[in-house]
């Protein structure tokens, strides 16, 4: 009762004909001669000898260190930006189909990109005396050939680099505290790169002044939290200390977190400051004052709070 032609299409309008794709599992050949055509320190472009398929349309990815990237369909050179320099890498390349097969890996490739092993520019330092312990240094920022970020940078006194007491005010200007009064000192910054090149400022001298000024303040009282913004971050308020020689306007304040000095800025003349601490447990918090001279007053009451996690 049926007609050929008609078996036929009824098979075709239940999917019982599978269709050219469905019936293709033959994956394409194995590309070969896969080579490096340039590298650099940052990037590499490969080439390779092209697969046969007999559907004709072949699609490649290139695997670096496993990790693929799809190649434009029928393009049989590549390149991958973002690689870093003096490392160590292995790439190979696949052949994909219409149907989806897909090919043995071609030969594996592993280059060692060149190392970088230029130095930034040195930053231009300069500074000025703040009083007696203090000095404010600024400097310009230096330029590399690989790292196009922020560089790193460290300030050295005397040959040593600080640590301690450094007051961020931006990226490239800092208050160096706690110094000796009436004492001499050199100080450089060294620019660093992501690779571990280094450059050294200019050396710029500064004395700080003489005080006769011997007394710390008087120890903040009344330590507690004004408010607490969870995830460990909290507003501590003290009541102000009182100095022989300083007014309260020029009083810094240092605040103590589990008796270690919180890395945020210090600031002069306030009763409230934002600082950091441990997001889930017990926190004491403690506050001293340091008077322009440098002296150091006794620390505040302590308070411990219990704060919560995120």
């Amino acid at each position: 009762m049926f007609r050929v032609g008609s078996l036929v299409f009824a098979l075709l309008a239940f999917g019982s004909v599978p269709s050219a794709a469905a019936r293709n599992r033959t994956p394409p050949t194995t590309p070969t001669n896969l080579r490096v055509t340039s590298l650099s320190q940052t990037s590499i472009t490969l080439a390779w000898d092209p697969s046969t398929d007999r559907s004709g349309t072949i699609t490649y990815s290139v695997y670096k260190d496993g990790q693929p990237f799809t190649v434009p369909q029928g393009q049989t050179t590549y390149t991958i930006d973002w690689l870093s320099p003096g490392r160590t890498y292995s790439f190979y390349v696949t052949a994909s189909d219409s149907a989806l097969n897909q090919s043995a890996r071609s030969n594996t490739v592993t280059v060692t990109t060149p190392a970088d092993t230029t130095s930034p520019t040195a930053p231009e330092l300069s500074g000025t005396v703040r009083g007696p312990s203090q000095v404010s240094l600024t400097w310009t920022g230096s330029t590399d050939d690989i790292t196009w970020w922020s560089l790193g940078y460290r300030i050295f006194a005397n040959g040593a680099p600080v640590t301690e007491h450094v007051n961020w005010w931006a990226e490239r200007t800092v208050v160096l505290r706690h110094l000796t009064p009436a004492t001499p000192y050199t100080f450089t910054v060294e620019a660093n790169d992501f690779n571990g090149n280094t450059a050294m400022s200019n050396a710029v001298a500064l004395t700080t002044e003489a005080t006769s000024d011997v007394t710390p303040p008087s120890a903040p009282t009344n330590v507690r939290i004004v408010r607490d913004q969870g995830c460990g971050e909290v507003w501590l308020g003290w009541t102000q200390s009182t100095d022989d020689t300083d007014p309260q306007f020029a009083i810094e304040y240092e605040i103590y977190v589990n008796g270690v000095l919180s890395p945020l800025p210090v600031a002069a003349g306030i009763d409230e400051d934002f600082v950091y601490a441990t997001a889930h447990g017990d926190n004491t918090f403690t506050v001293k004052a340091v008077d322009q001279a440098g002296n150091t007053s006794e620390a505040s009451n302590a308070f411990t709070a219990f704060l919560w996690p995120c």
